[in-house]
């Protein structure tokens, strides 16, 4: 018999979204499913469309009275589910039909180590109705130093878990999202597998939580100053301390300086992250920054207007 999987879809003001997320689950292509969608307080309908479709399809609604945030939504589900695997559903994304099967597949072919498999992902541009596969790279194994070096590599919305991995781990309900602070949390303990298969979509919308750059920088640079204190981490992981933060000021920089304007601000990340890698004074894309942050505004302004509008951060 197939091992029972858990899908648990945190929901907050997503009225506009939340079917087509439960339909994706319905939709999968493998049995059997646990299915339970958590509410967190939504003011916008939510609450009775998720009711109804509860009645009208089996699954377990829980609908919170308060908005605790979503670390806490996760939490609570996971003390609910009784899947031997479980995974999260952001309520804006939606899983394509072979998402379960293939990568339950994957795990009986894997070892007793494996704790997560992800897979590749499109995203779904809501403006103007484009999908493009998102192309990122993919490892399996010990991943942990790469999750480091390169950054996250696990496309968010496509991995299924060993139920396992949170008897010891959980949601830090401090954090809005705690994003992939969660991975290296688990690859200090599990092997990661993928599938090459695209299995889910995420929907880009102007509510992201992502979008909010300031929240993601304190956040990312909290996480990873109590990741890099974690007393367990390998010699060879924490050594890349200074280059991963350092990378997270100089991003941080160089968007302040060159797309916000705010120079004073976007400087004082730059030097933050020369503290830590004084090398990066020959990048120059960090040379330019600080020059364009020391020039008069109505300069600085003129040749910011200058650059190629569809140009990306480095």
């Amino acid at each position: 018999m197939n091992p029972l999987v858990s899908v648990i879809i945190p929901s907050y003001n997503h009225a506009r979204y939340i079917e087509r997320a439960i339909d994706s689950v319905l939709a999968q292509t493998y049995a059997p499913l646990e299915l339970i969608v958590v509410d967190d307080g939504s003011r916008d309908g939510s609450p009775a469309l998720i009711e109804s479709l509860a009645r009208r399809h089996g699954f377990r609604a829980v609908l919170n009275p308060v908005n605790r945030g979503q670390g806490h939504v996760v939490n609570q589900a996971l003390d609910l589910c009784r899947g031997e695997f479980v995974c999260f559903l952001p309520s804006d994304d939606w899983y394509l039909p072979d998402k379960t099967r293939l990568q339950v597949a994957r795990f009986a072919d894997g070892d007793a180590r494996t704790g997560v498999v992800y897979g590749r992902g499109a995203r779904f541009f809501e403006a103007d109705g484009r999908t493009e596969p998102v192309d990122l790279p993919l490892h399996r194994g010990d991943v942990l130093r790469e999750l480091v070096a390169w950054g996250n590599f696990v496309y968010p919305v496509t991995p299924l878990f060993r139920r396992a991995c949170f008897e010891q781990v959980r949601f830090d309900e401090s954090y809005r999202a705690e994003g992939e602070a969660i991975y290296l949390k688990l690859a200090l303990q599990w092997r990661f597998d993928y599938v090459e298969d695209c299995v889910a979509v995420m929907r880009d919308h102007p509510a992201n939580t992502g979008k909010d750059v300031e929240l993601m920088y304190r956040e990312n640079l909290r996480y990873w100053e109590a990741f890099f204190a974690l007393p367990e981490l390998p010699d060879a992981v924490r050594r890349l301390r200074a280059p991963r933060l350092a990378r997270l000021h100089r991003l941080k920089g160089l968007e302040l300086i060159l797309l916000r304007g705010e120079h004073a601000a976007g400087r004082r990340a730059l030097v933050q992250a020369l503290r830590l890698r004084p090398r990066l004074l020959l990048d120059p894309r960090v040379a330019a920054g600080l020059v364009l942050s020391l020039l008069p505004t109505g300069w600085a302004g003129r040749l910011r207007r200058g650059r190629s509008p569809g140009r990306a951060l480095p």
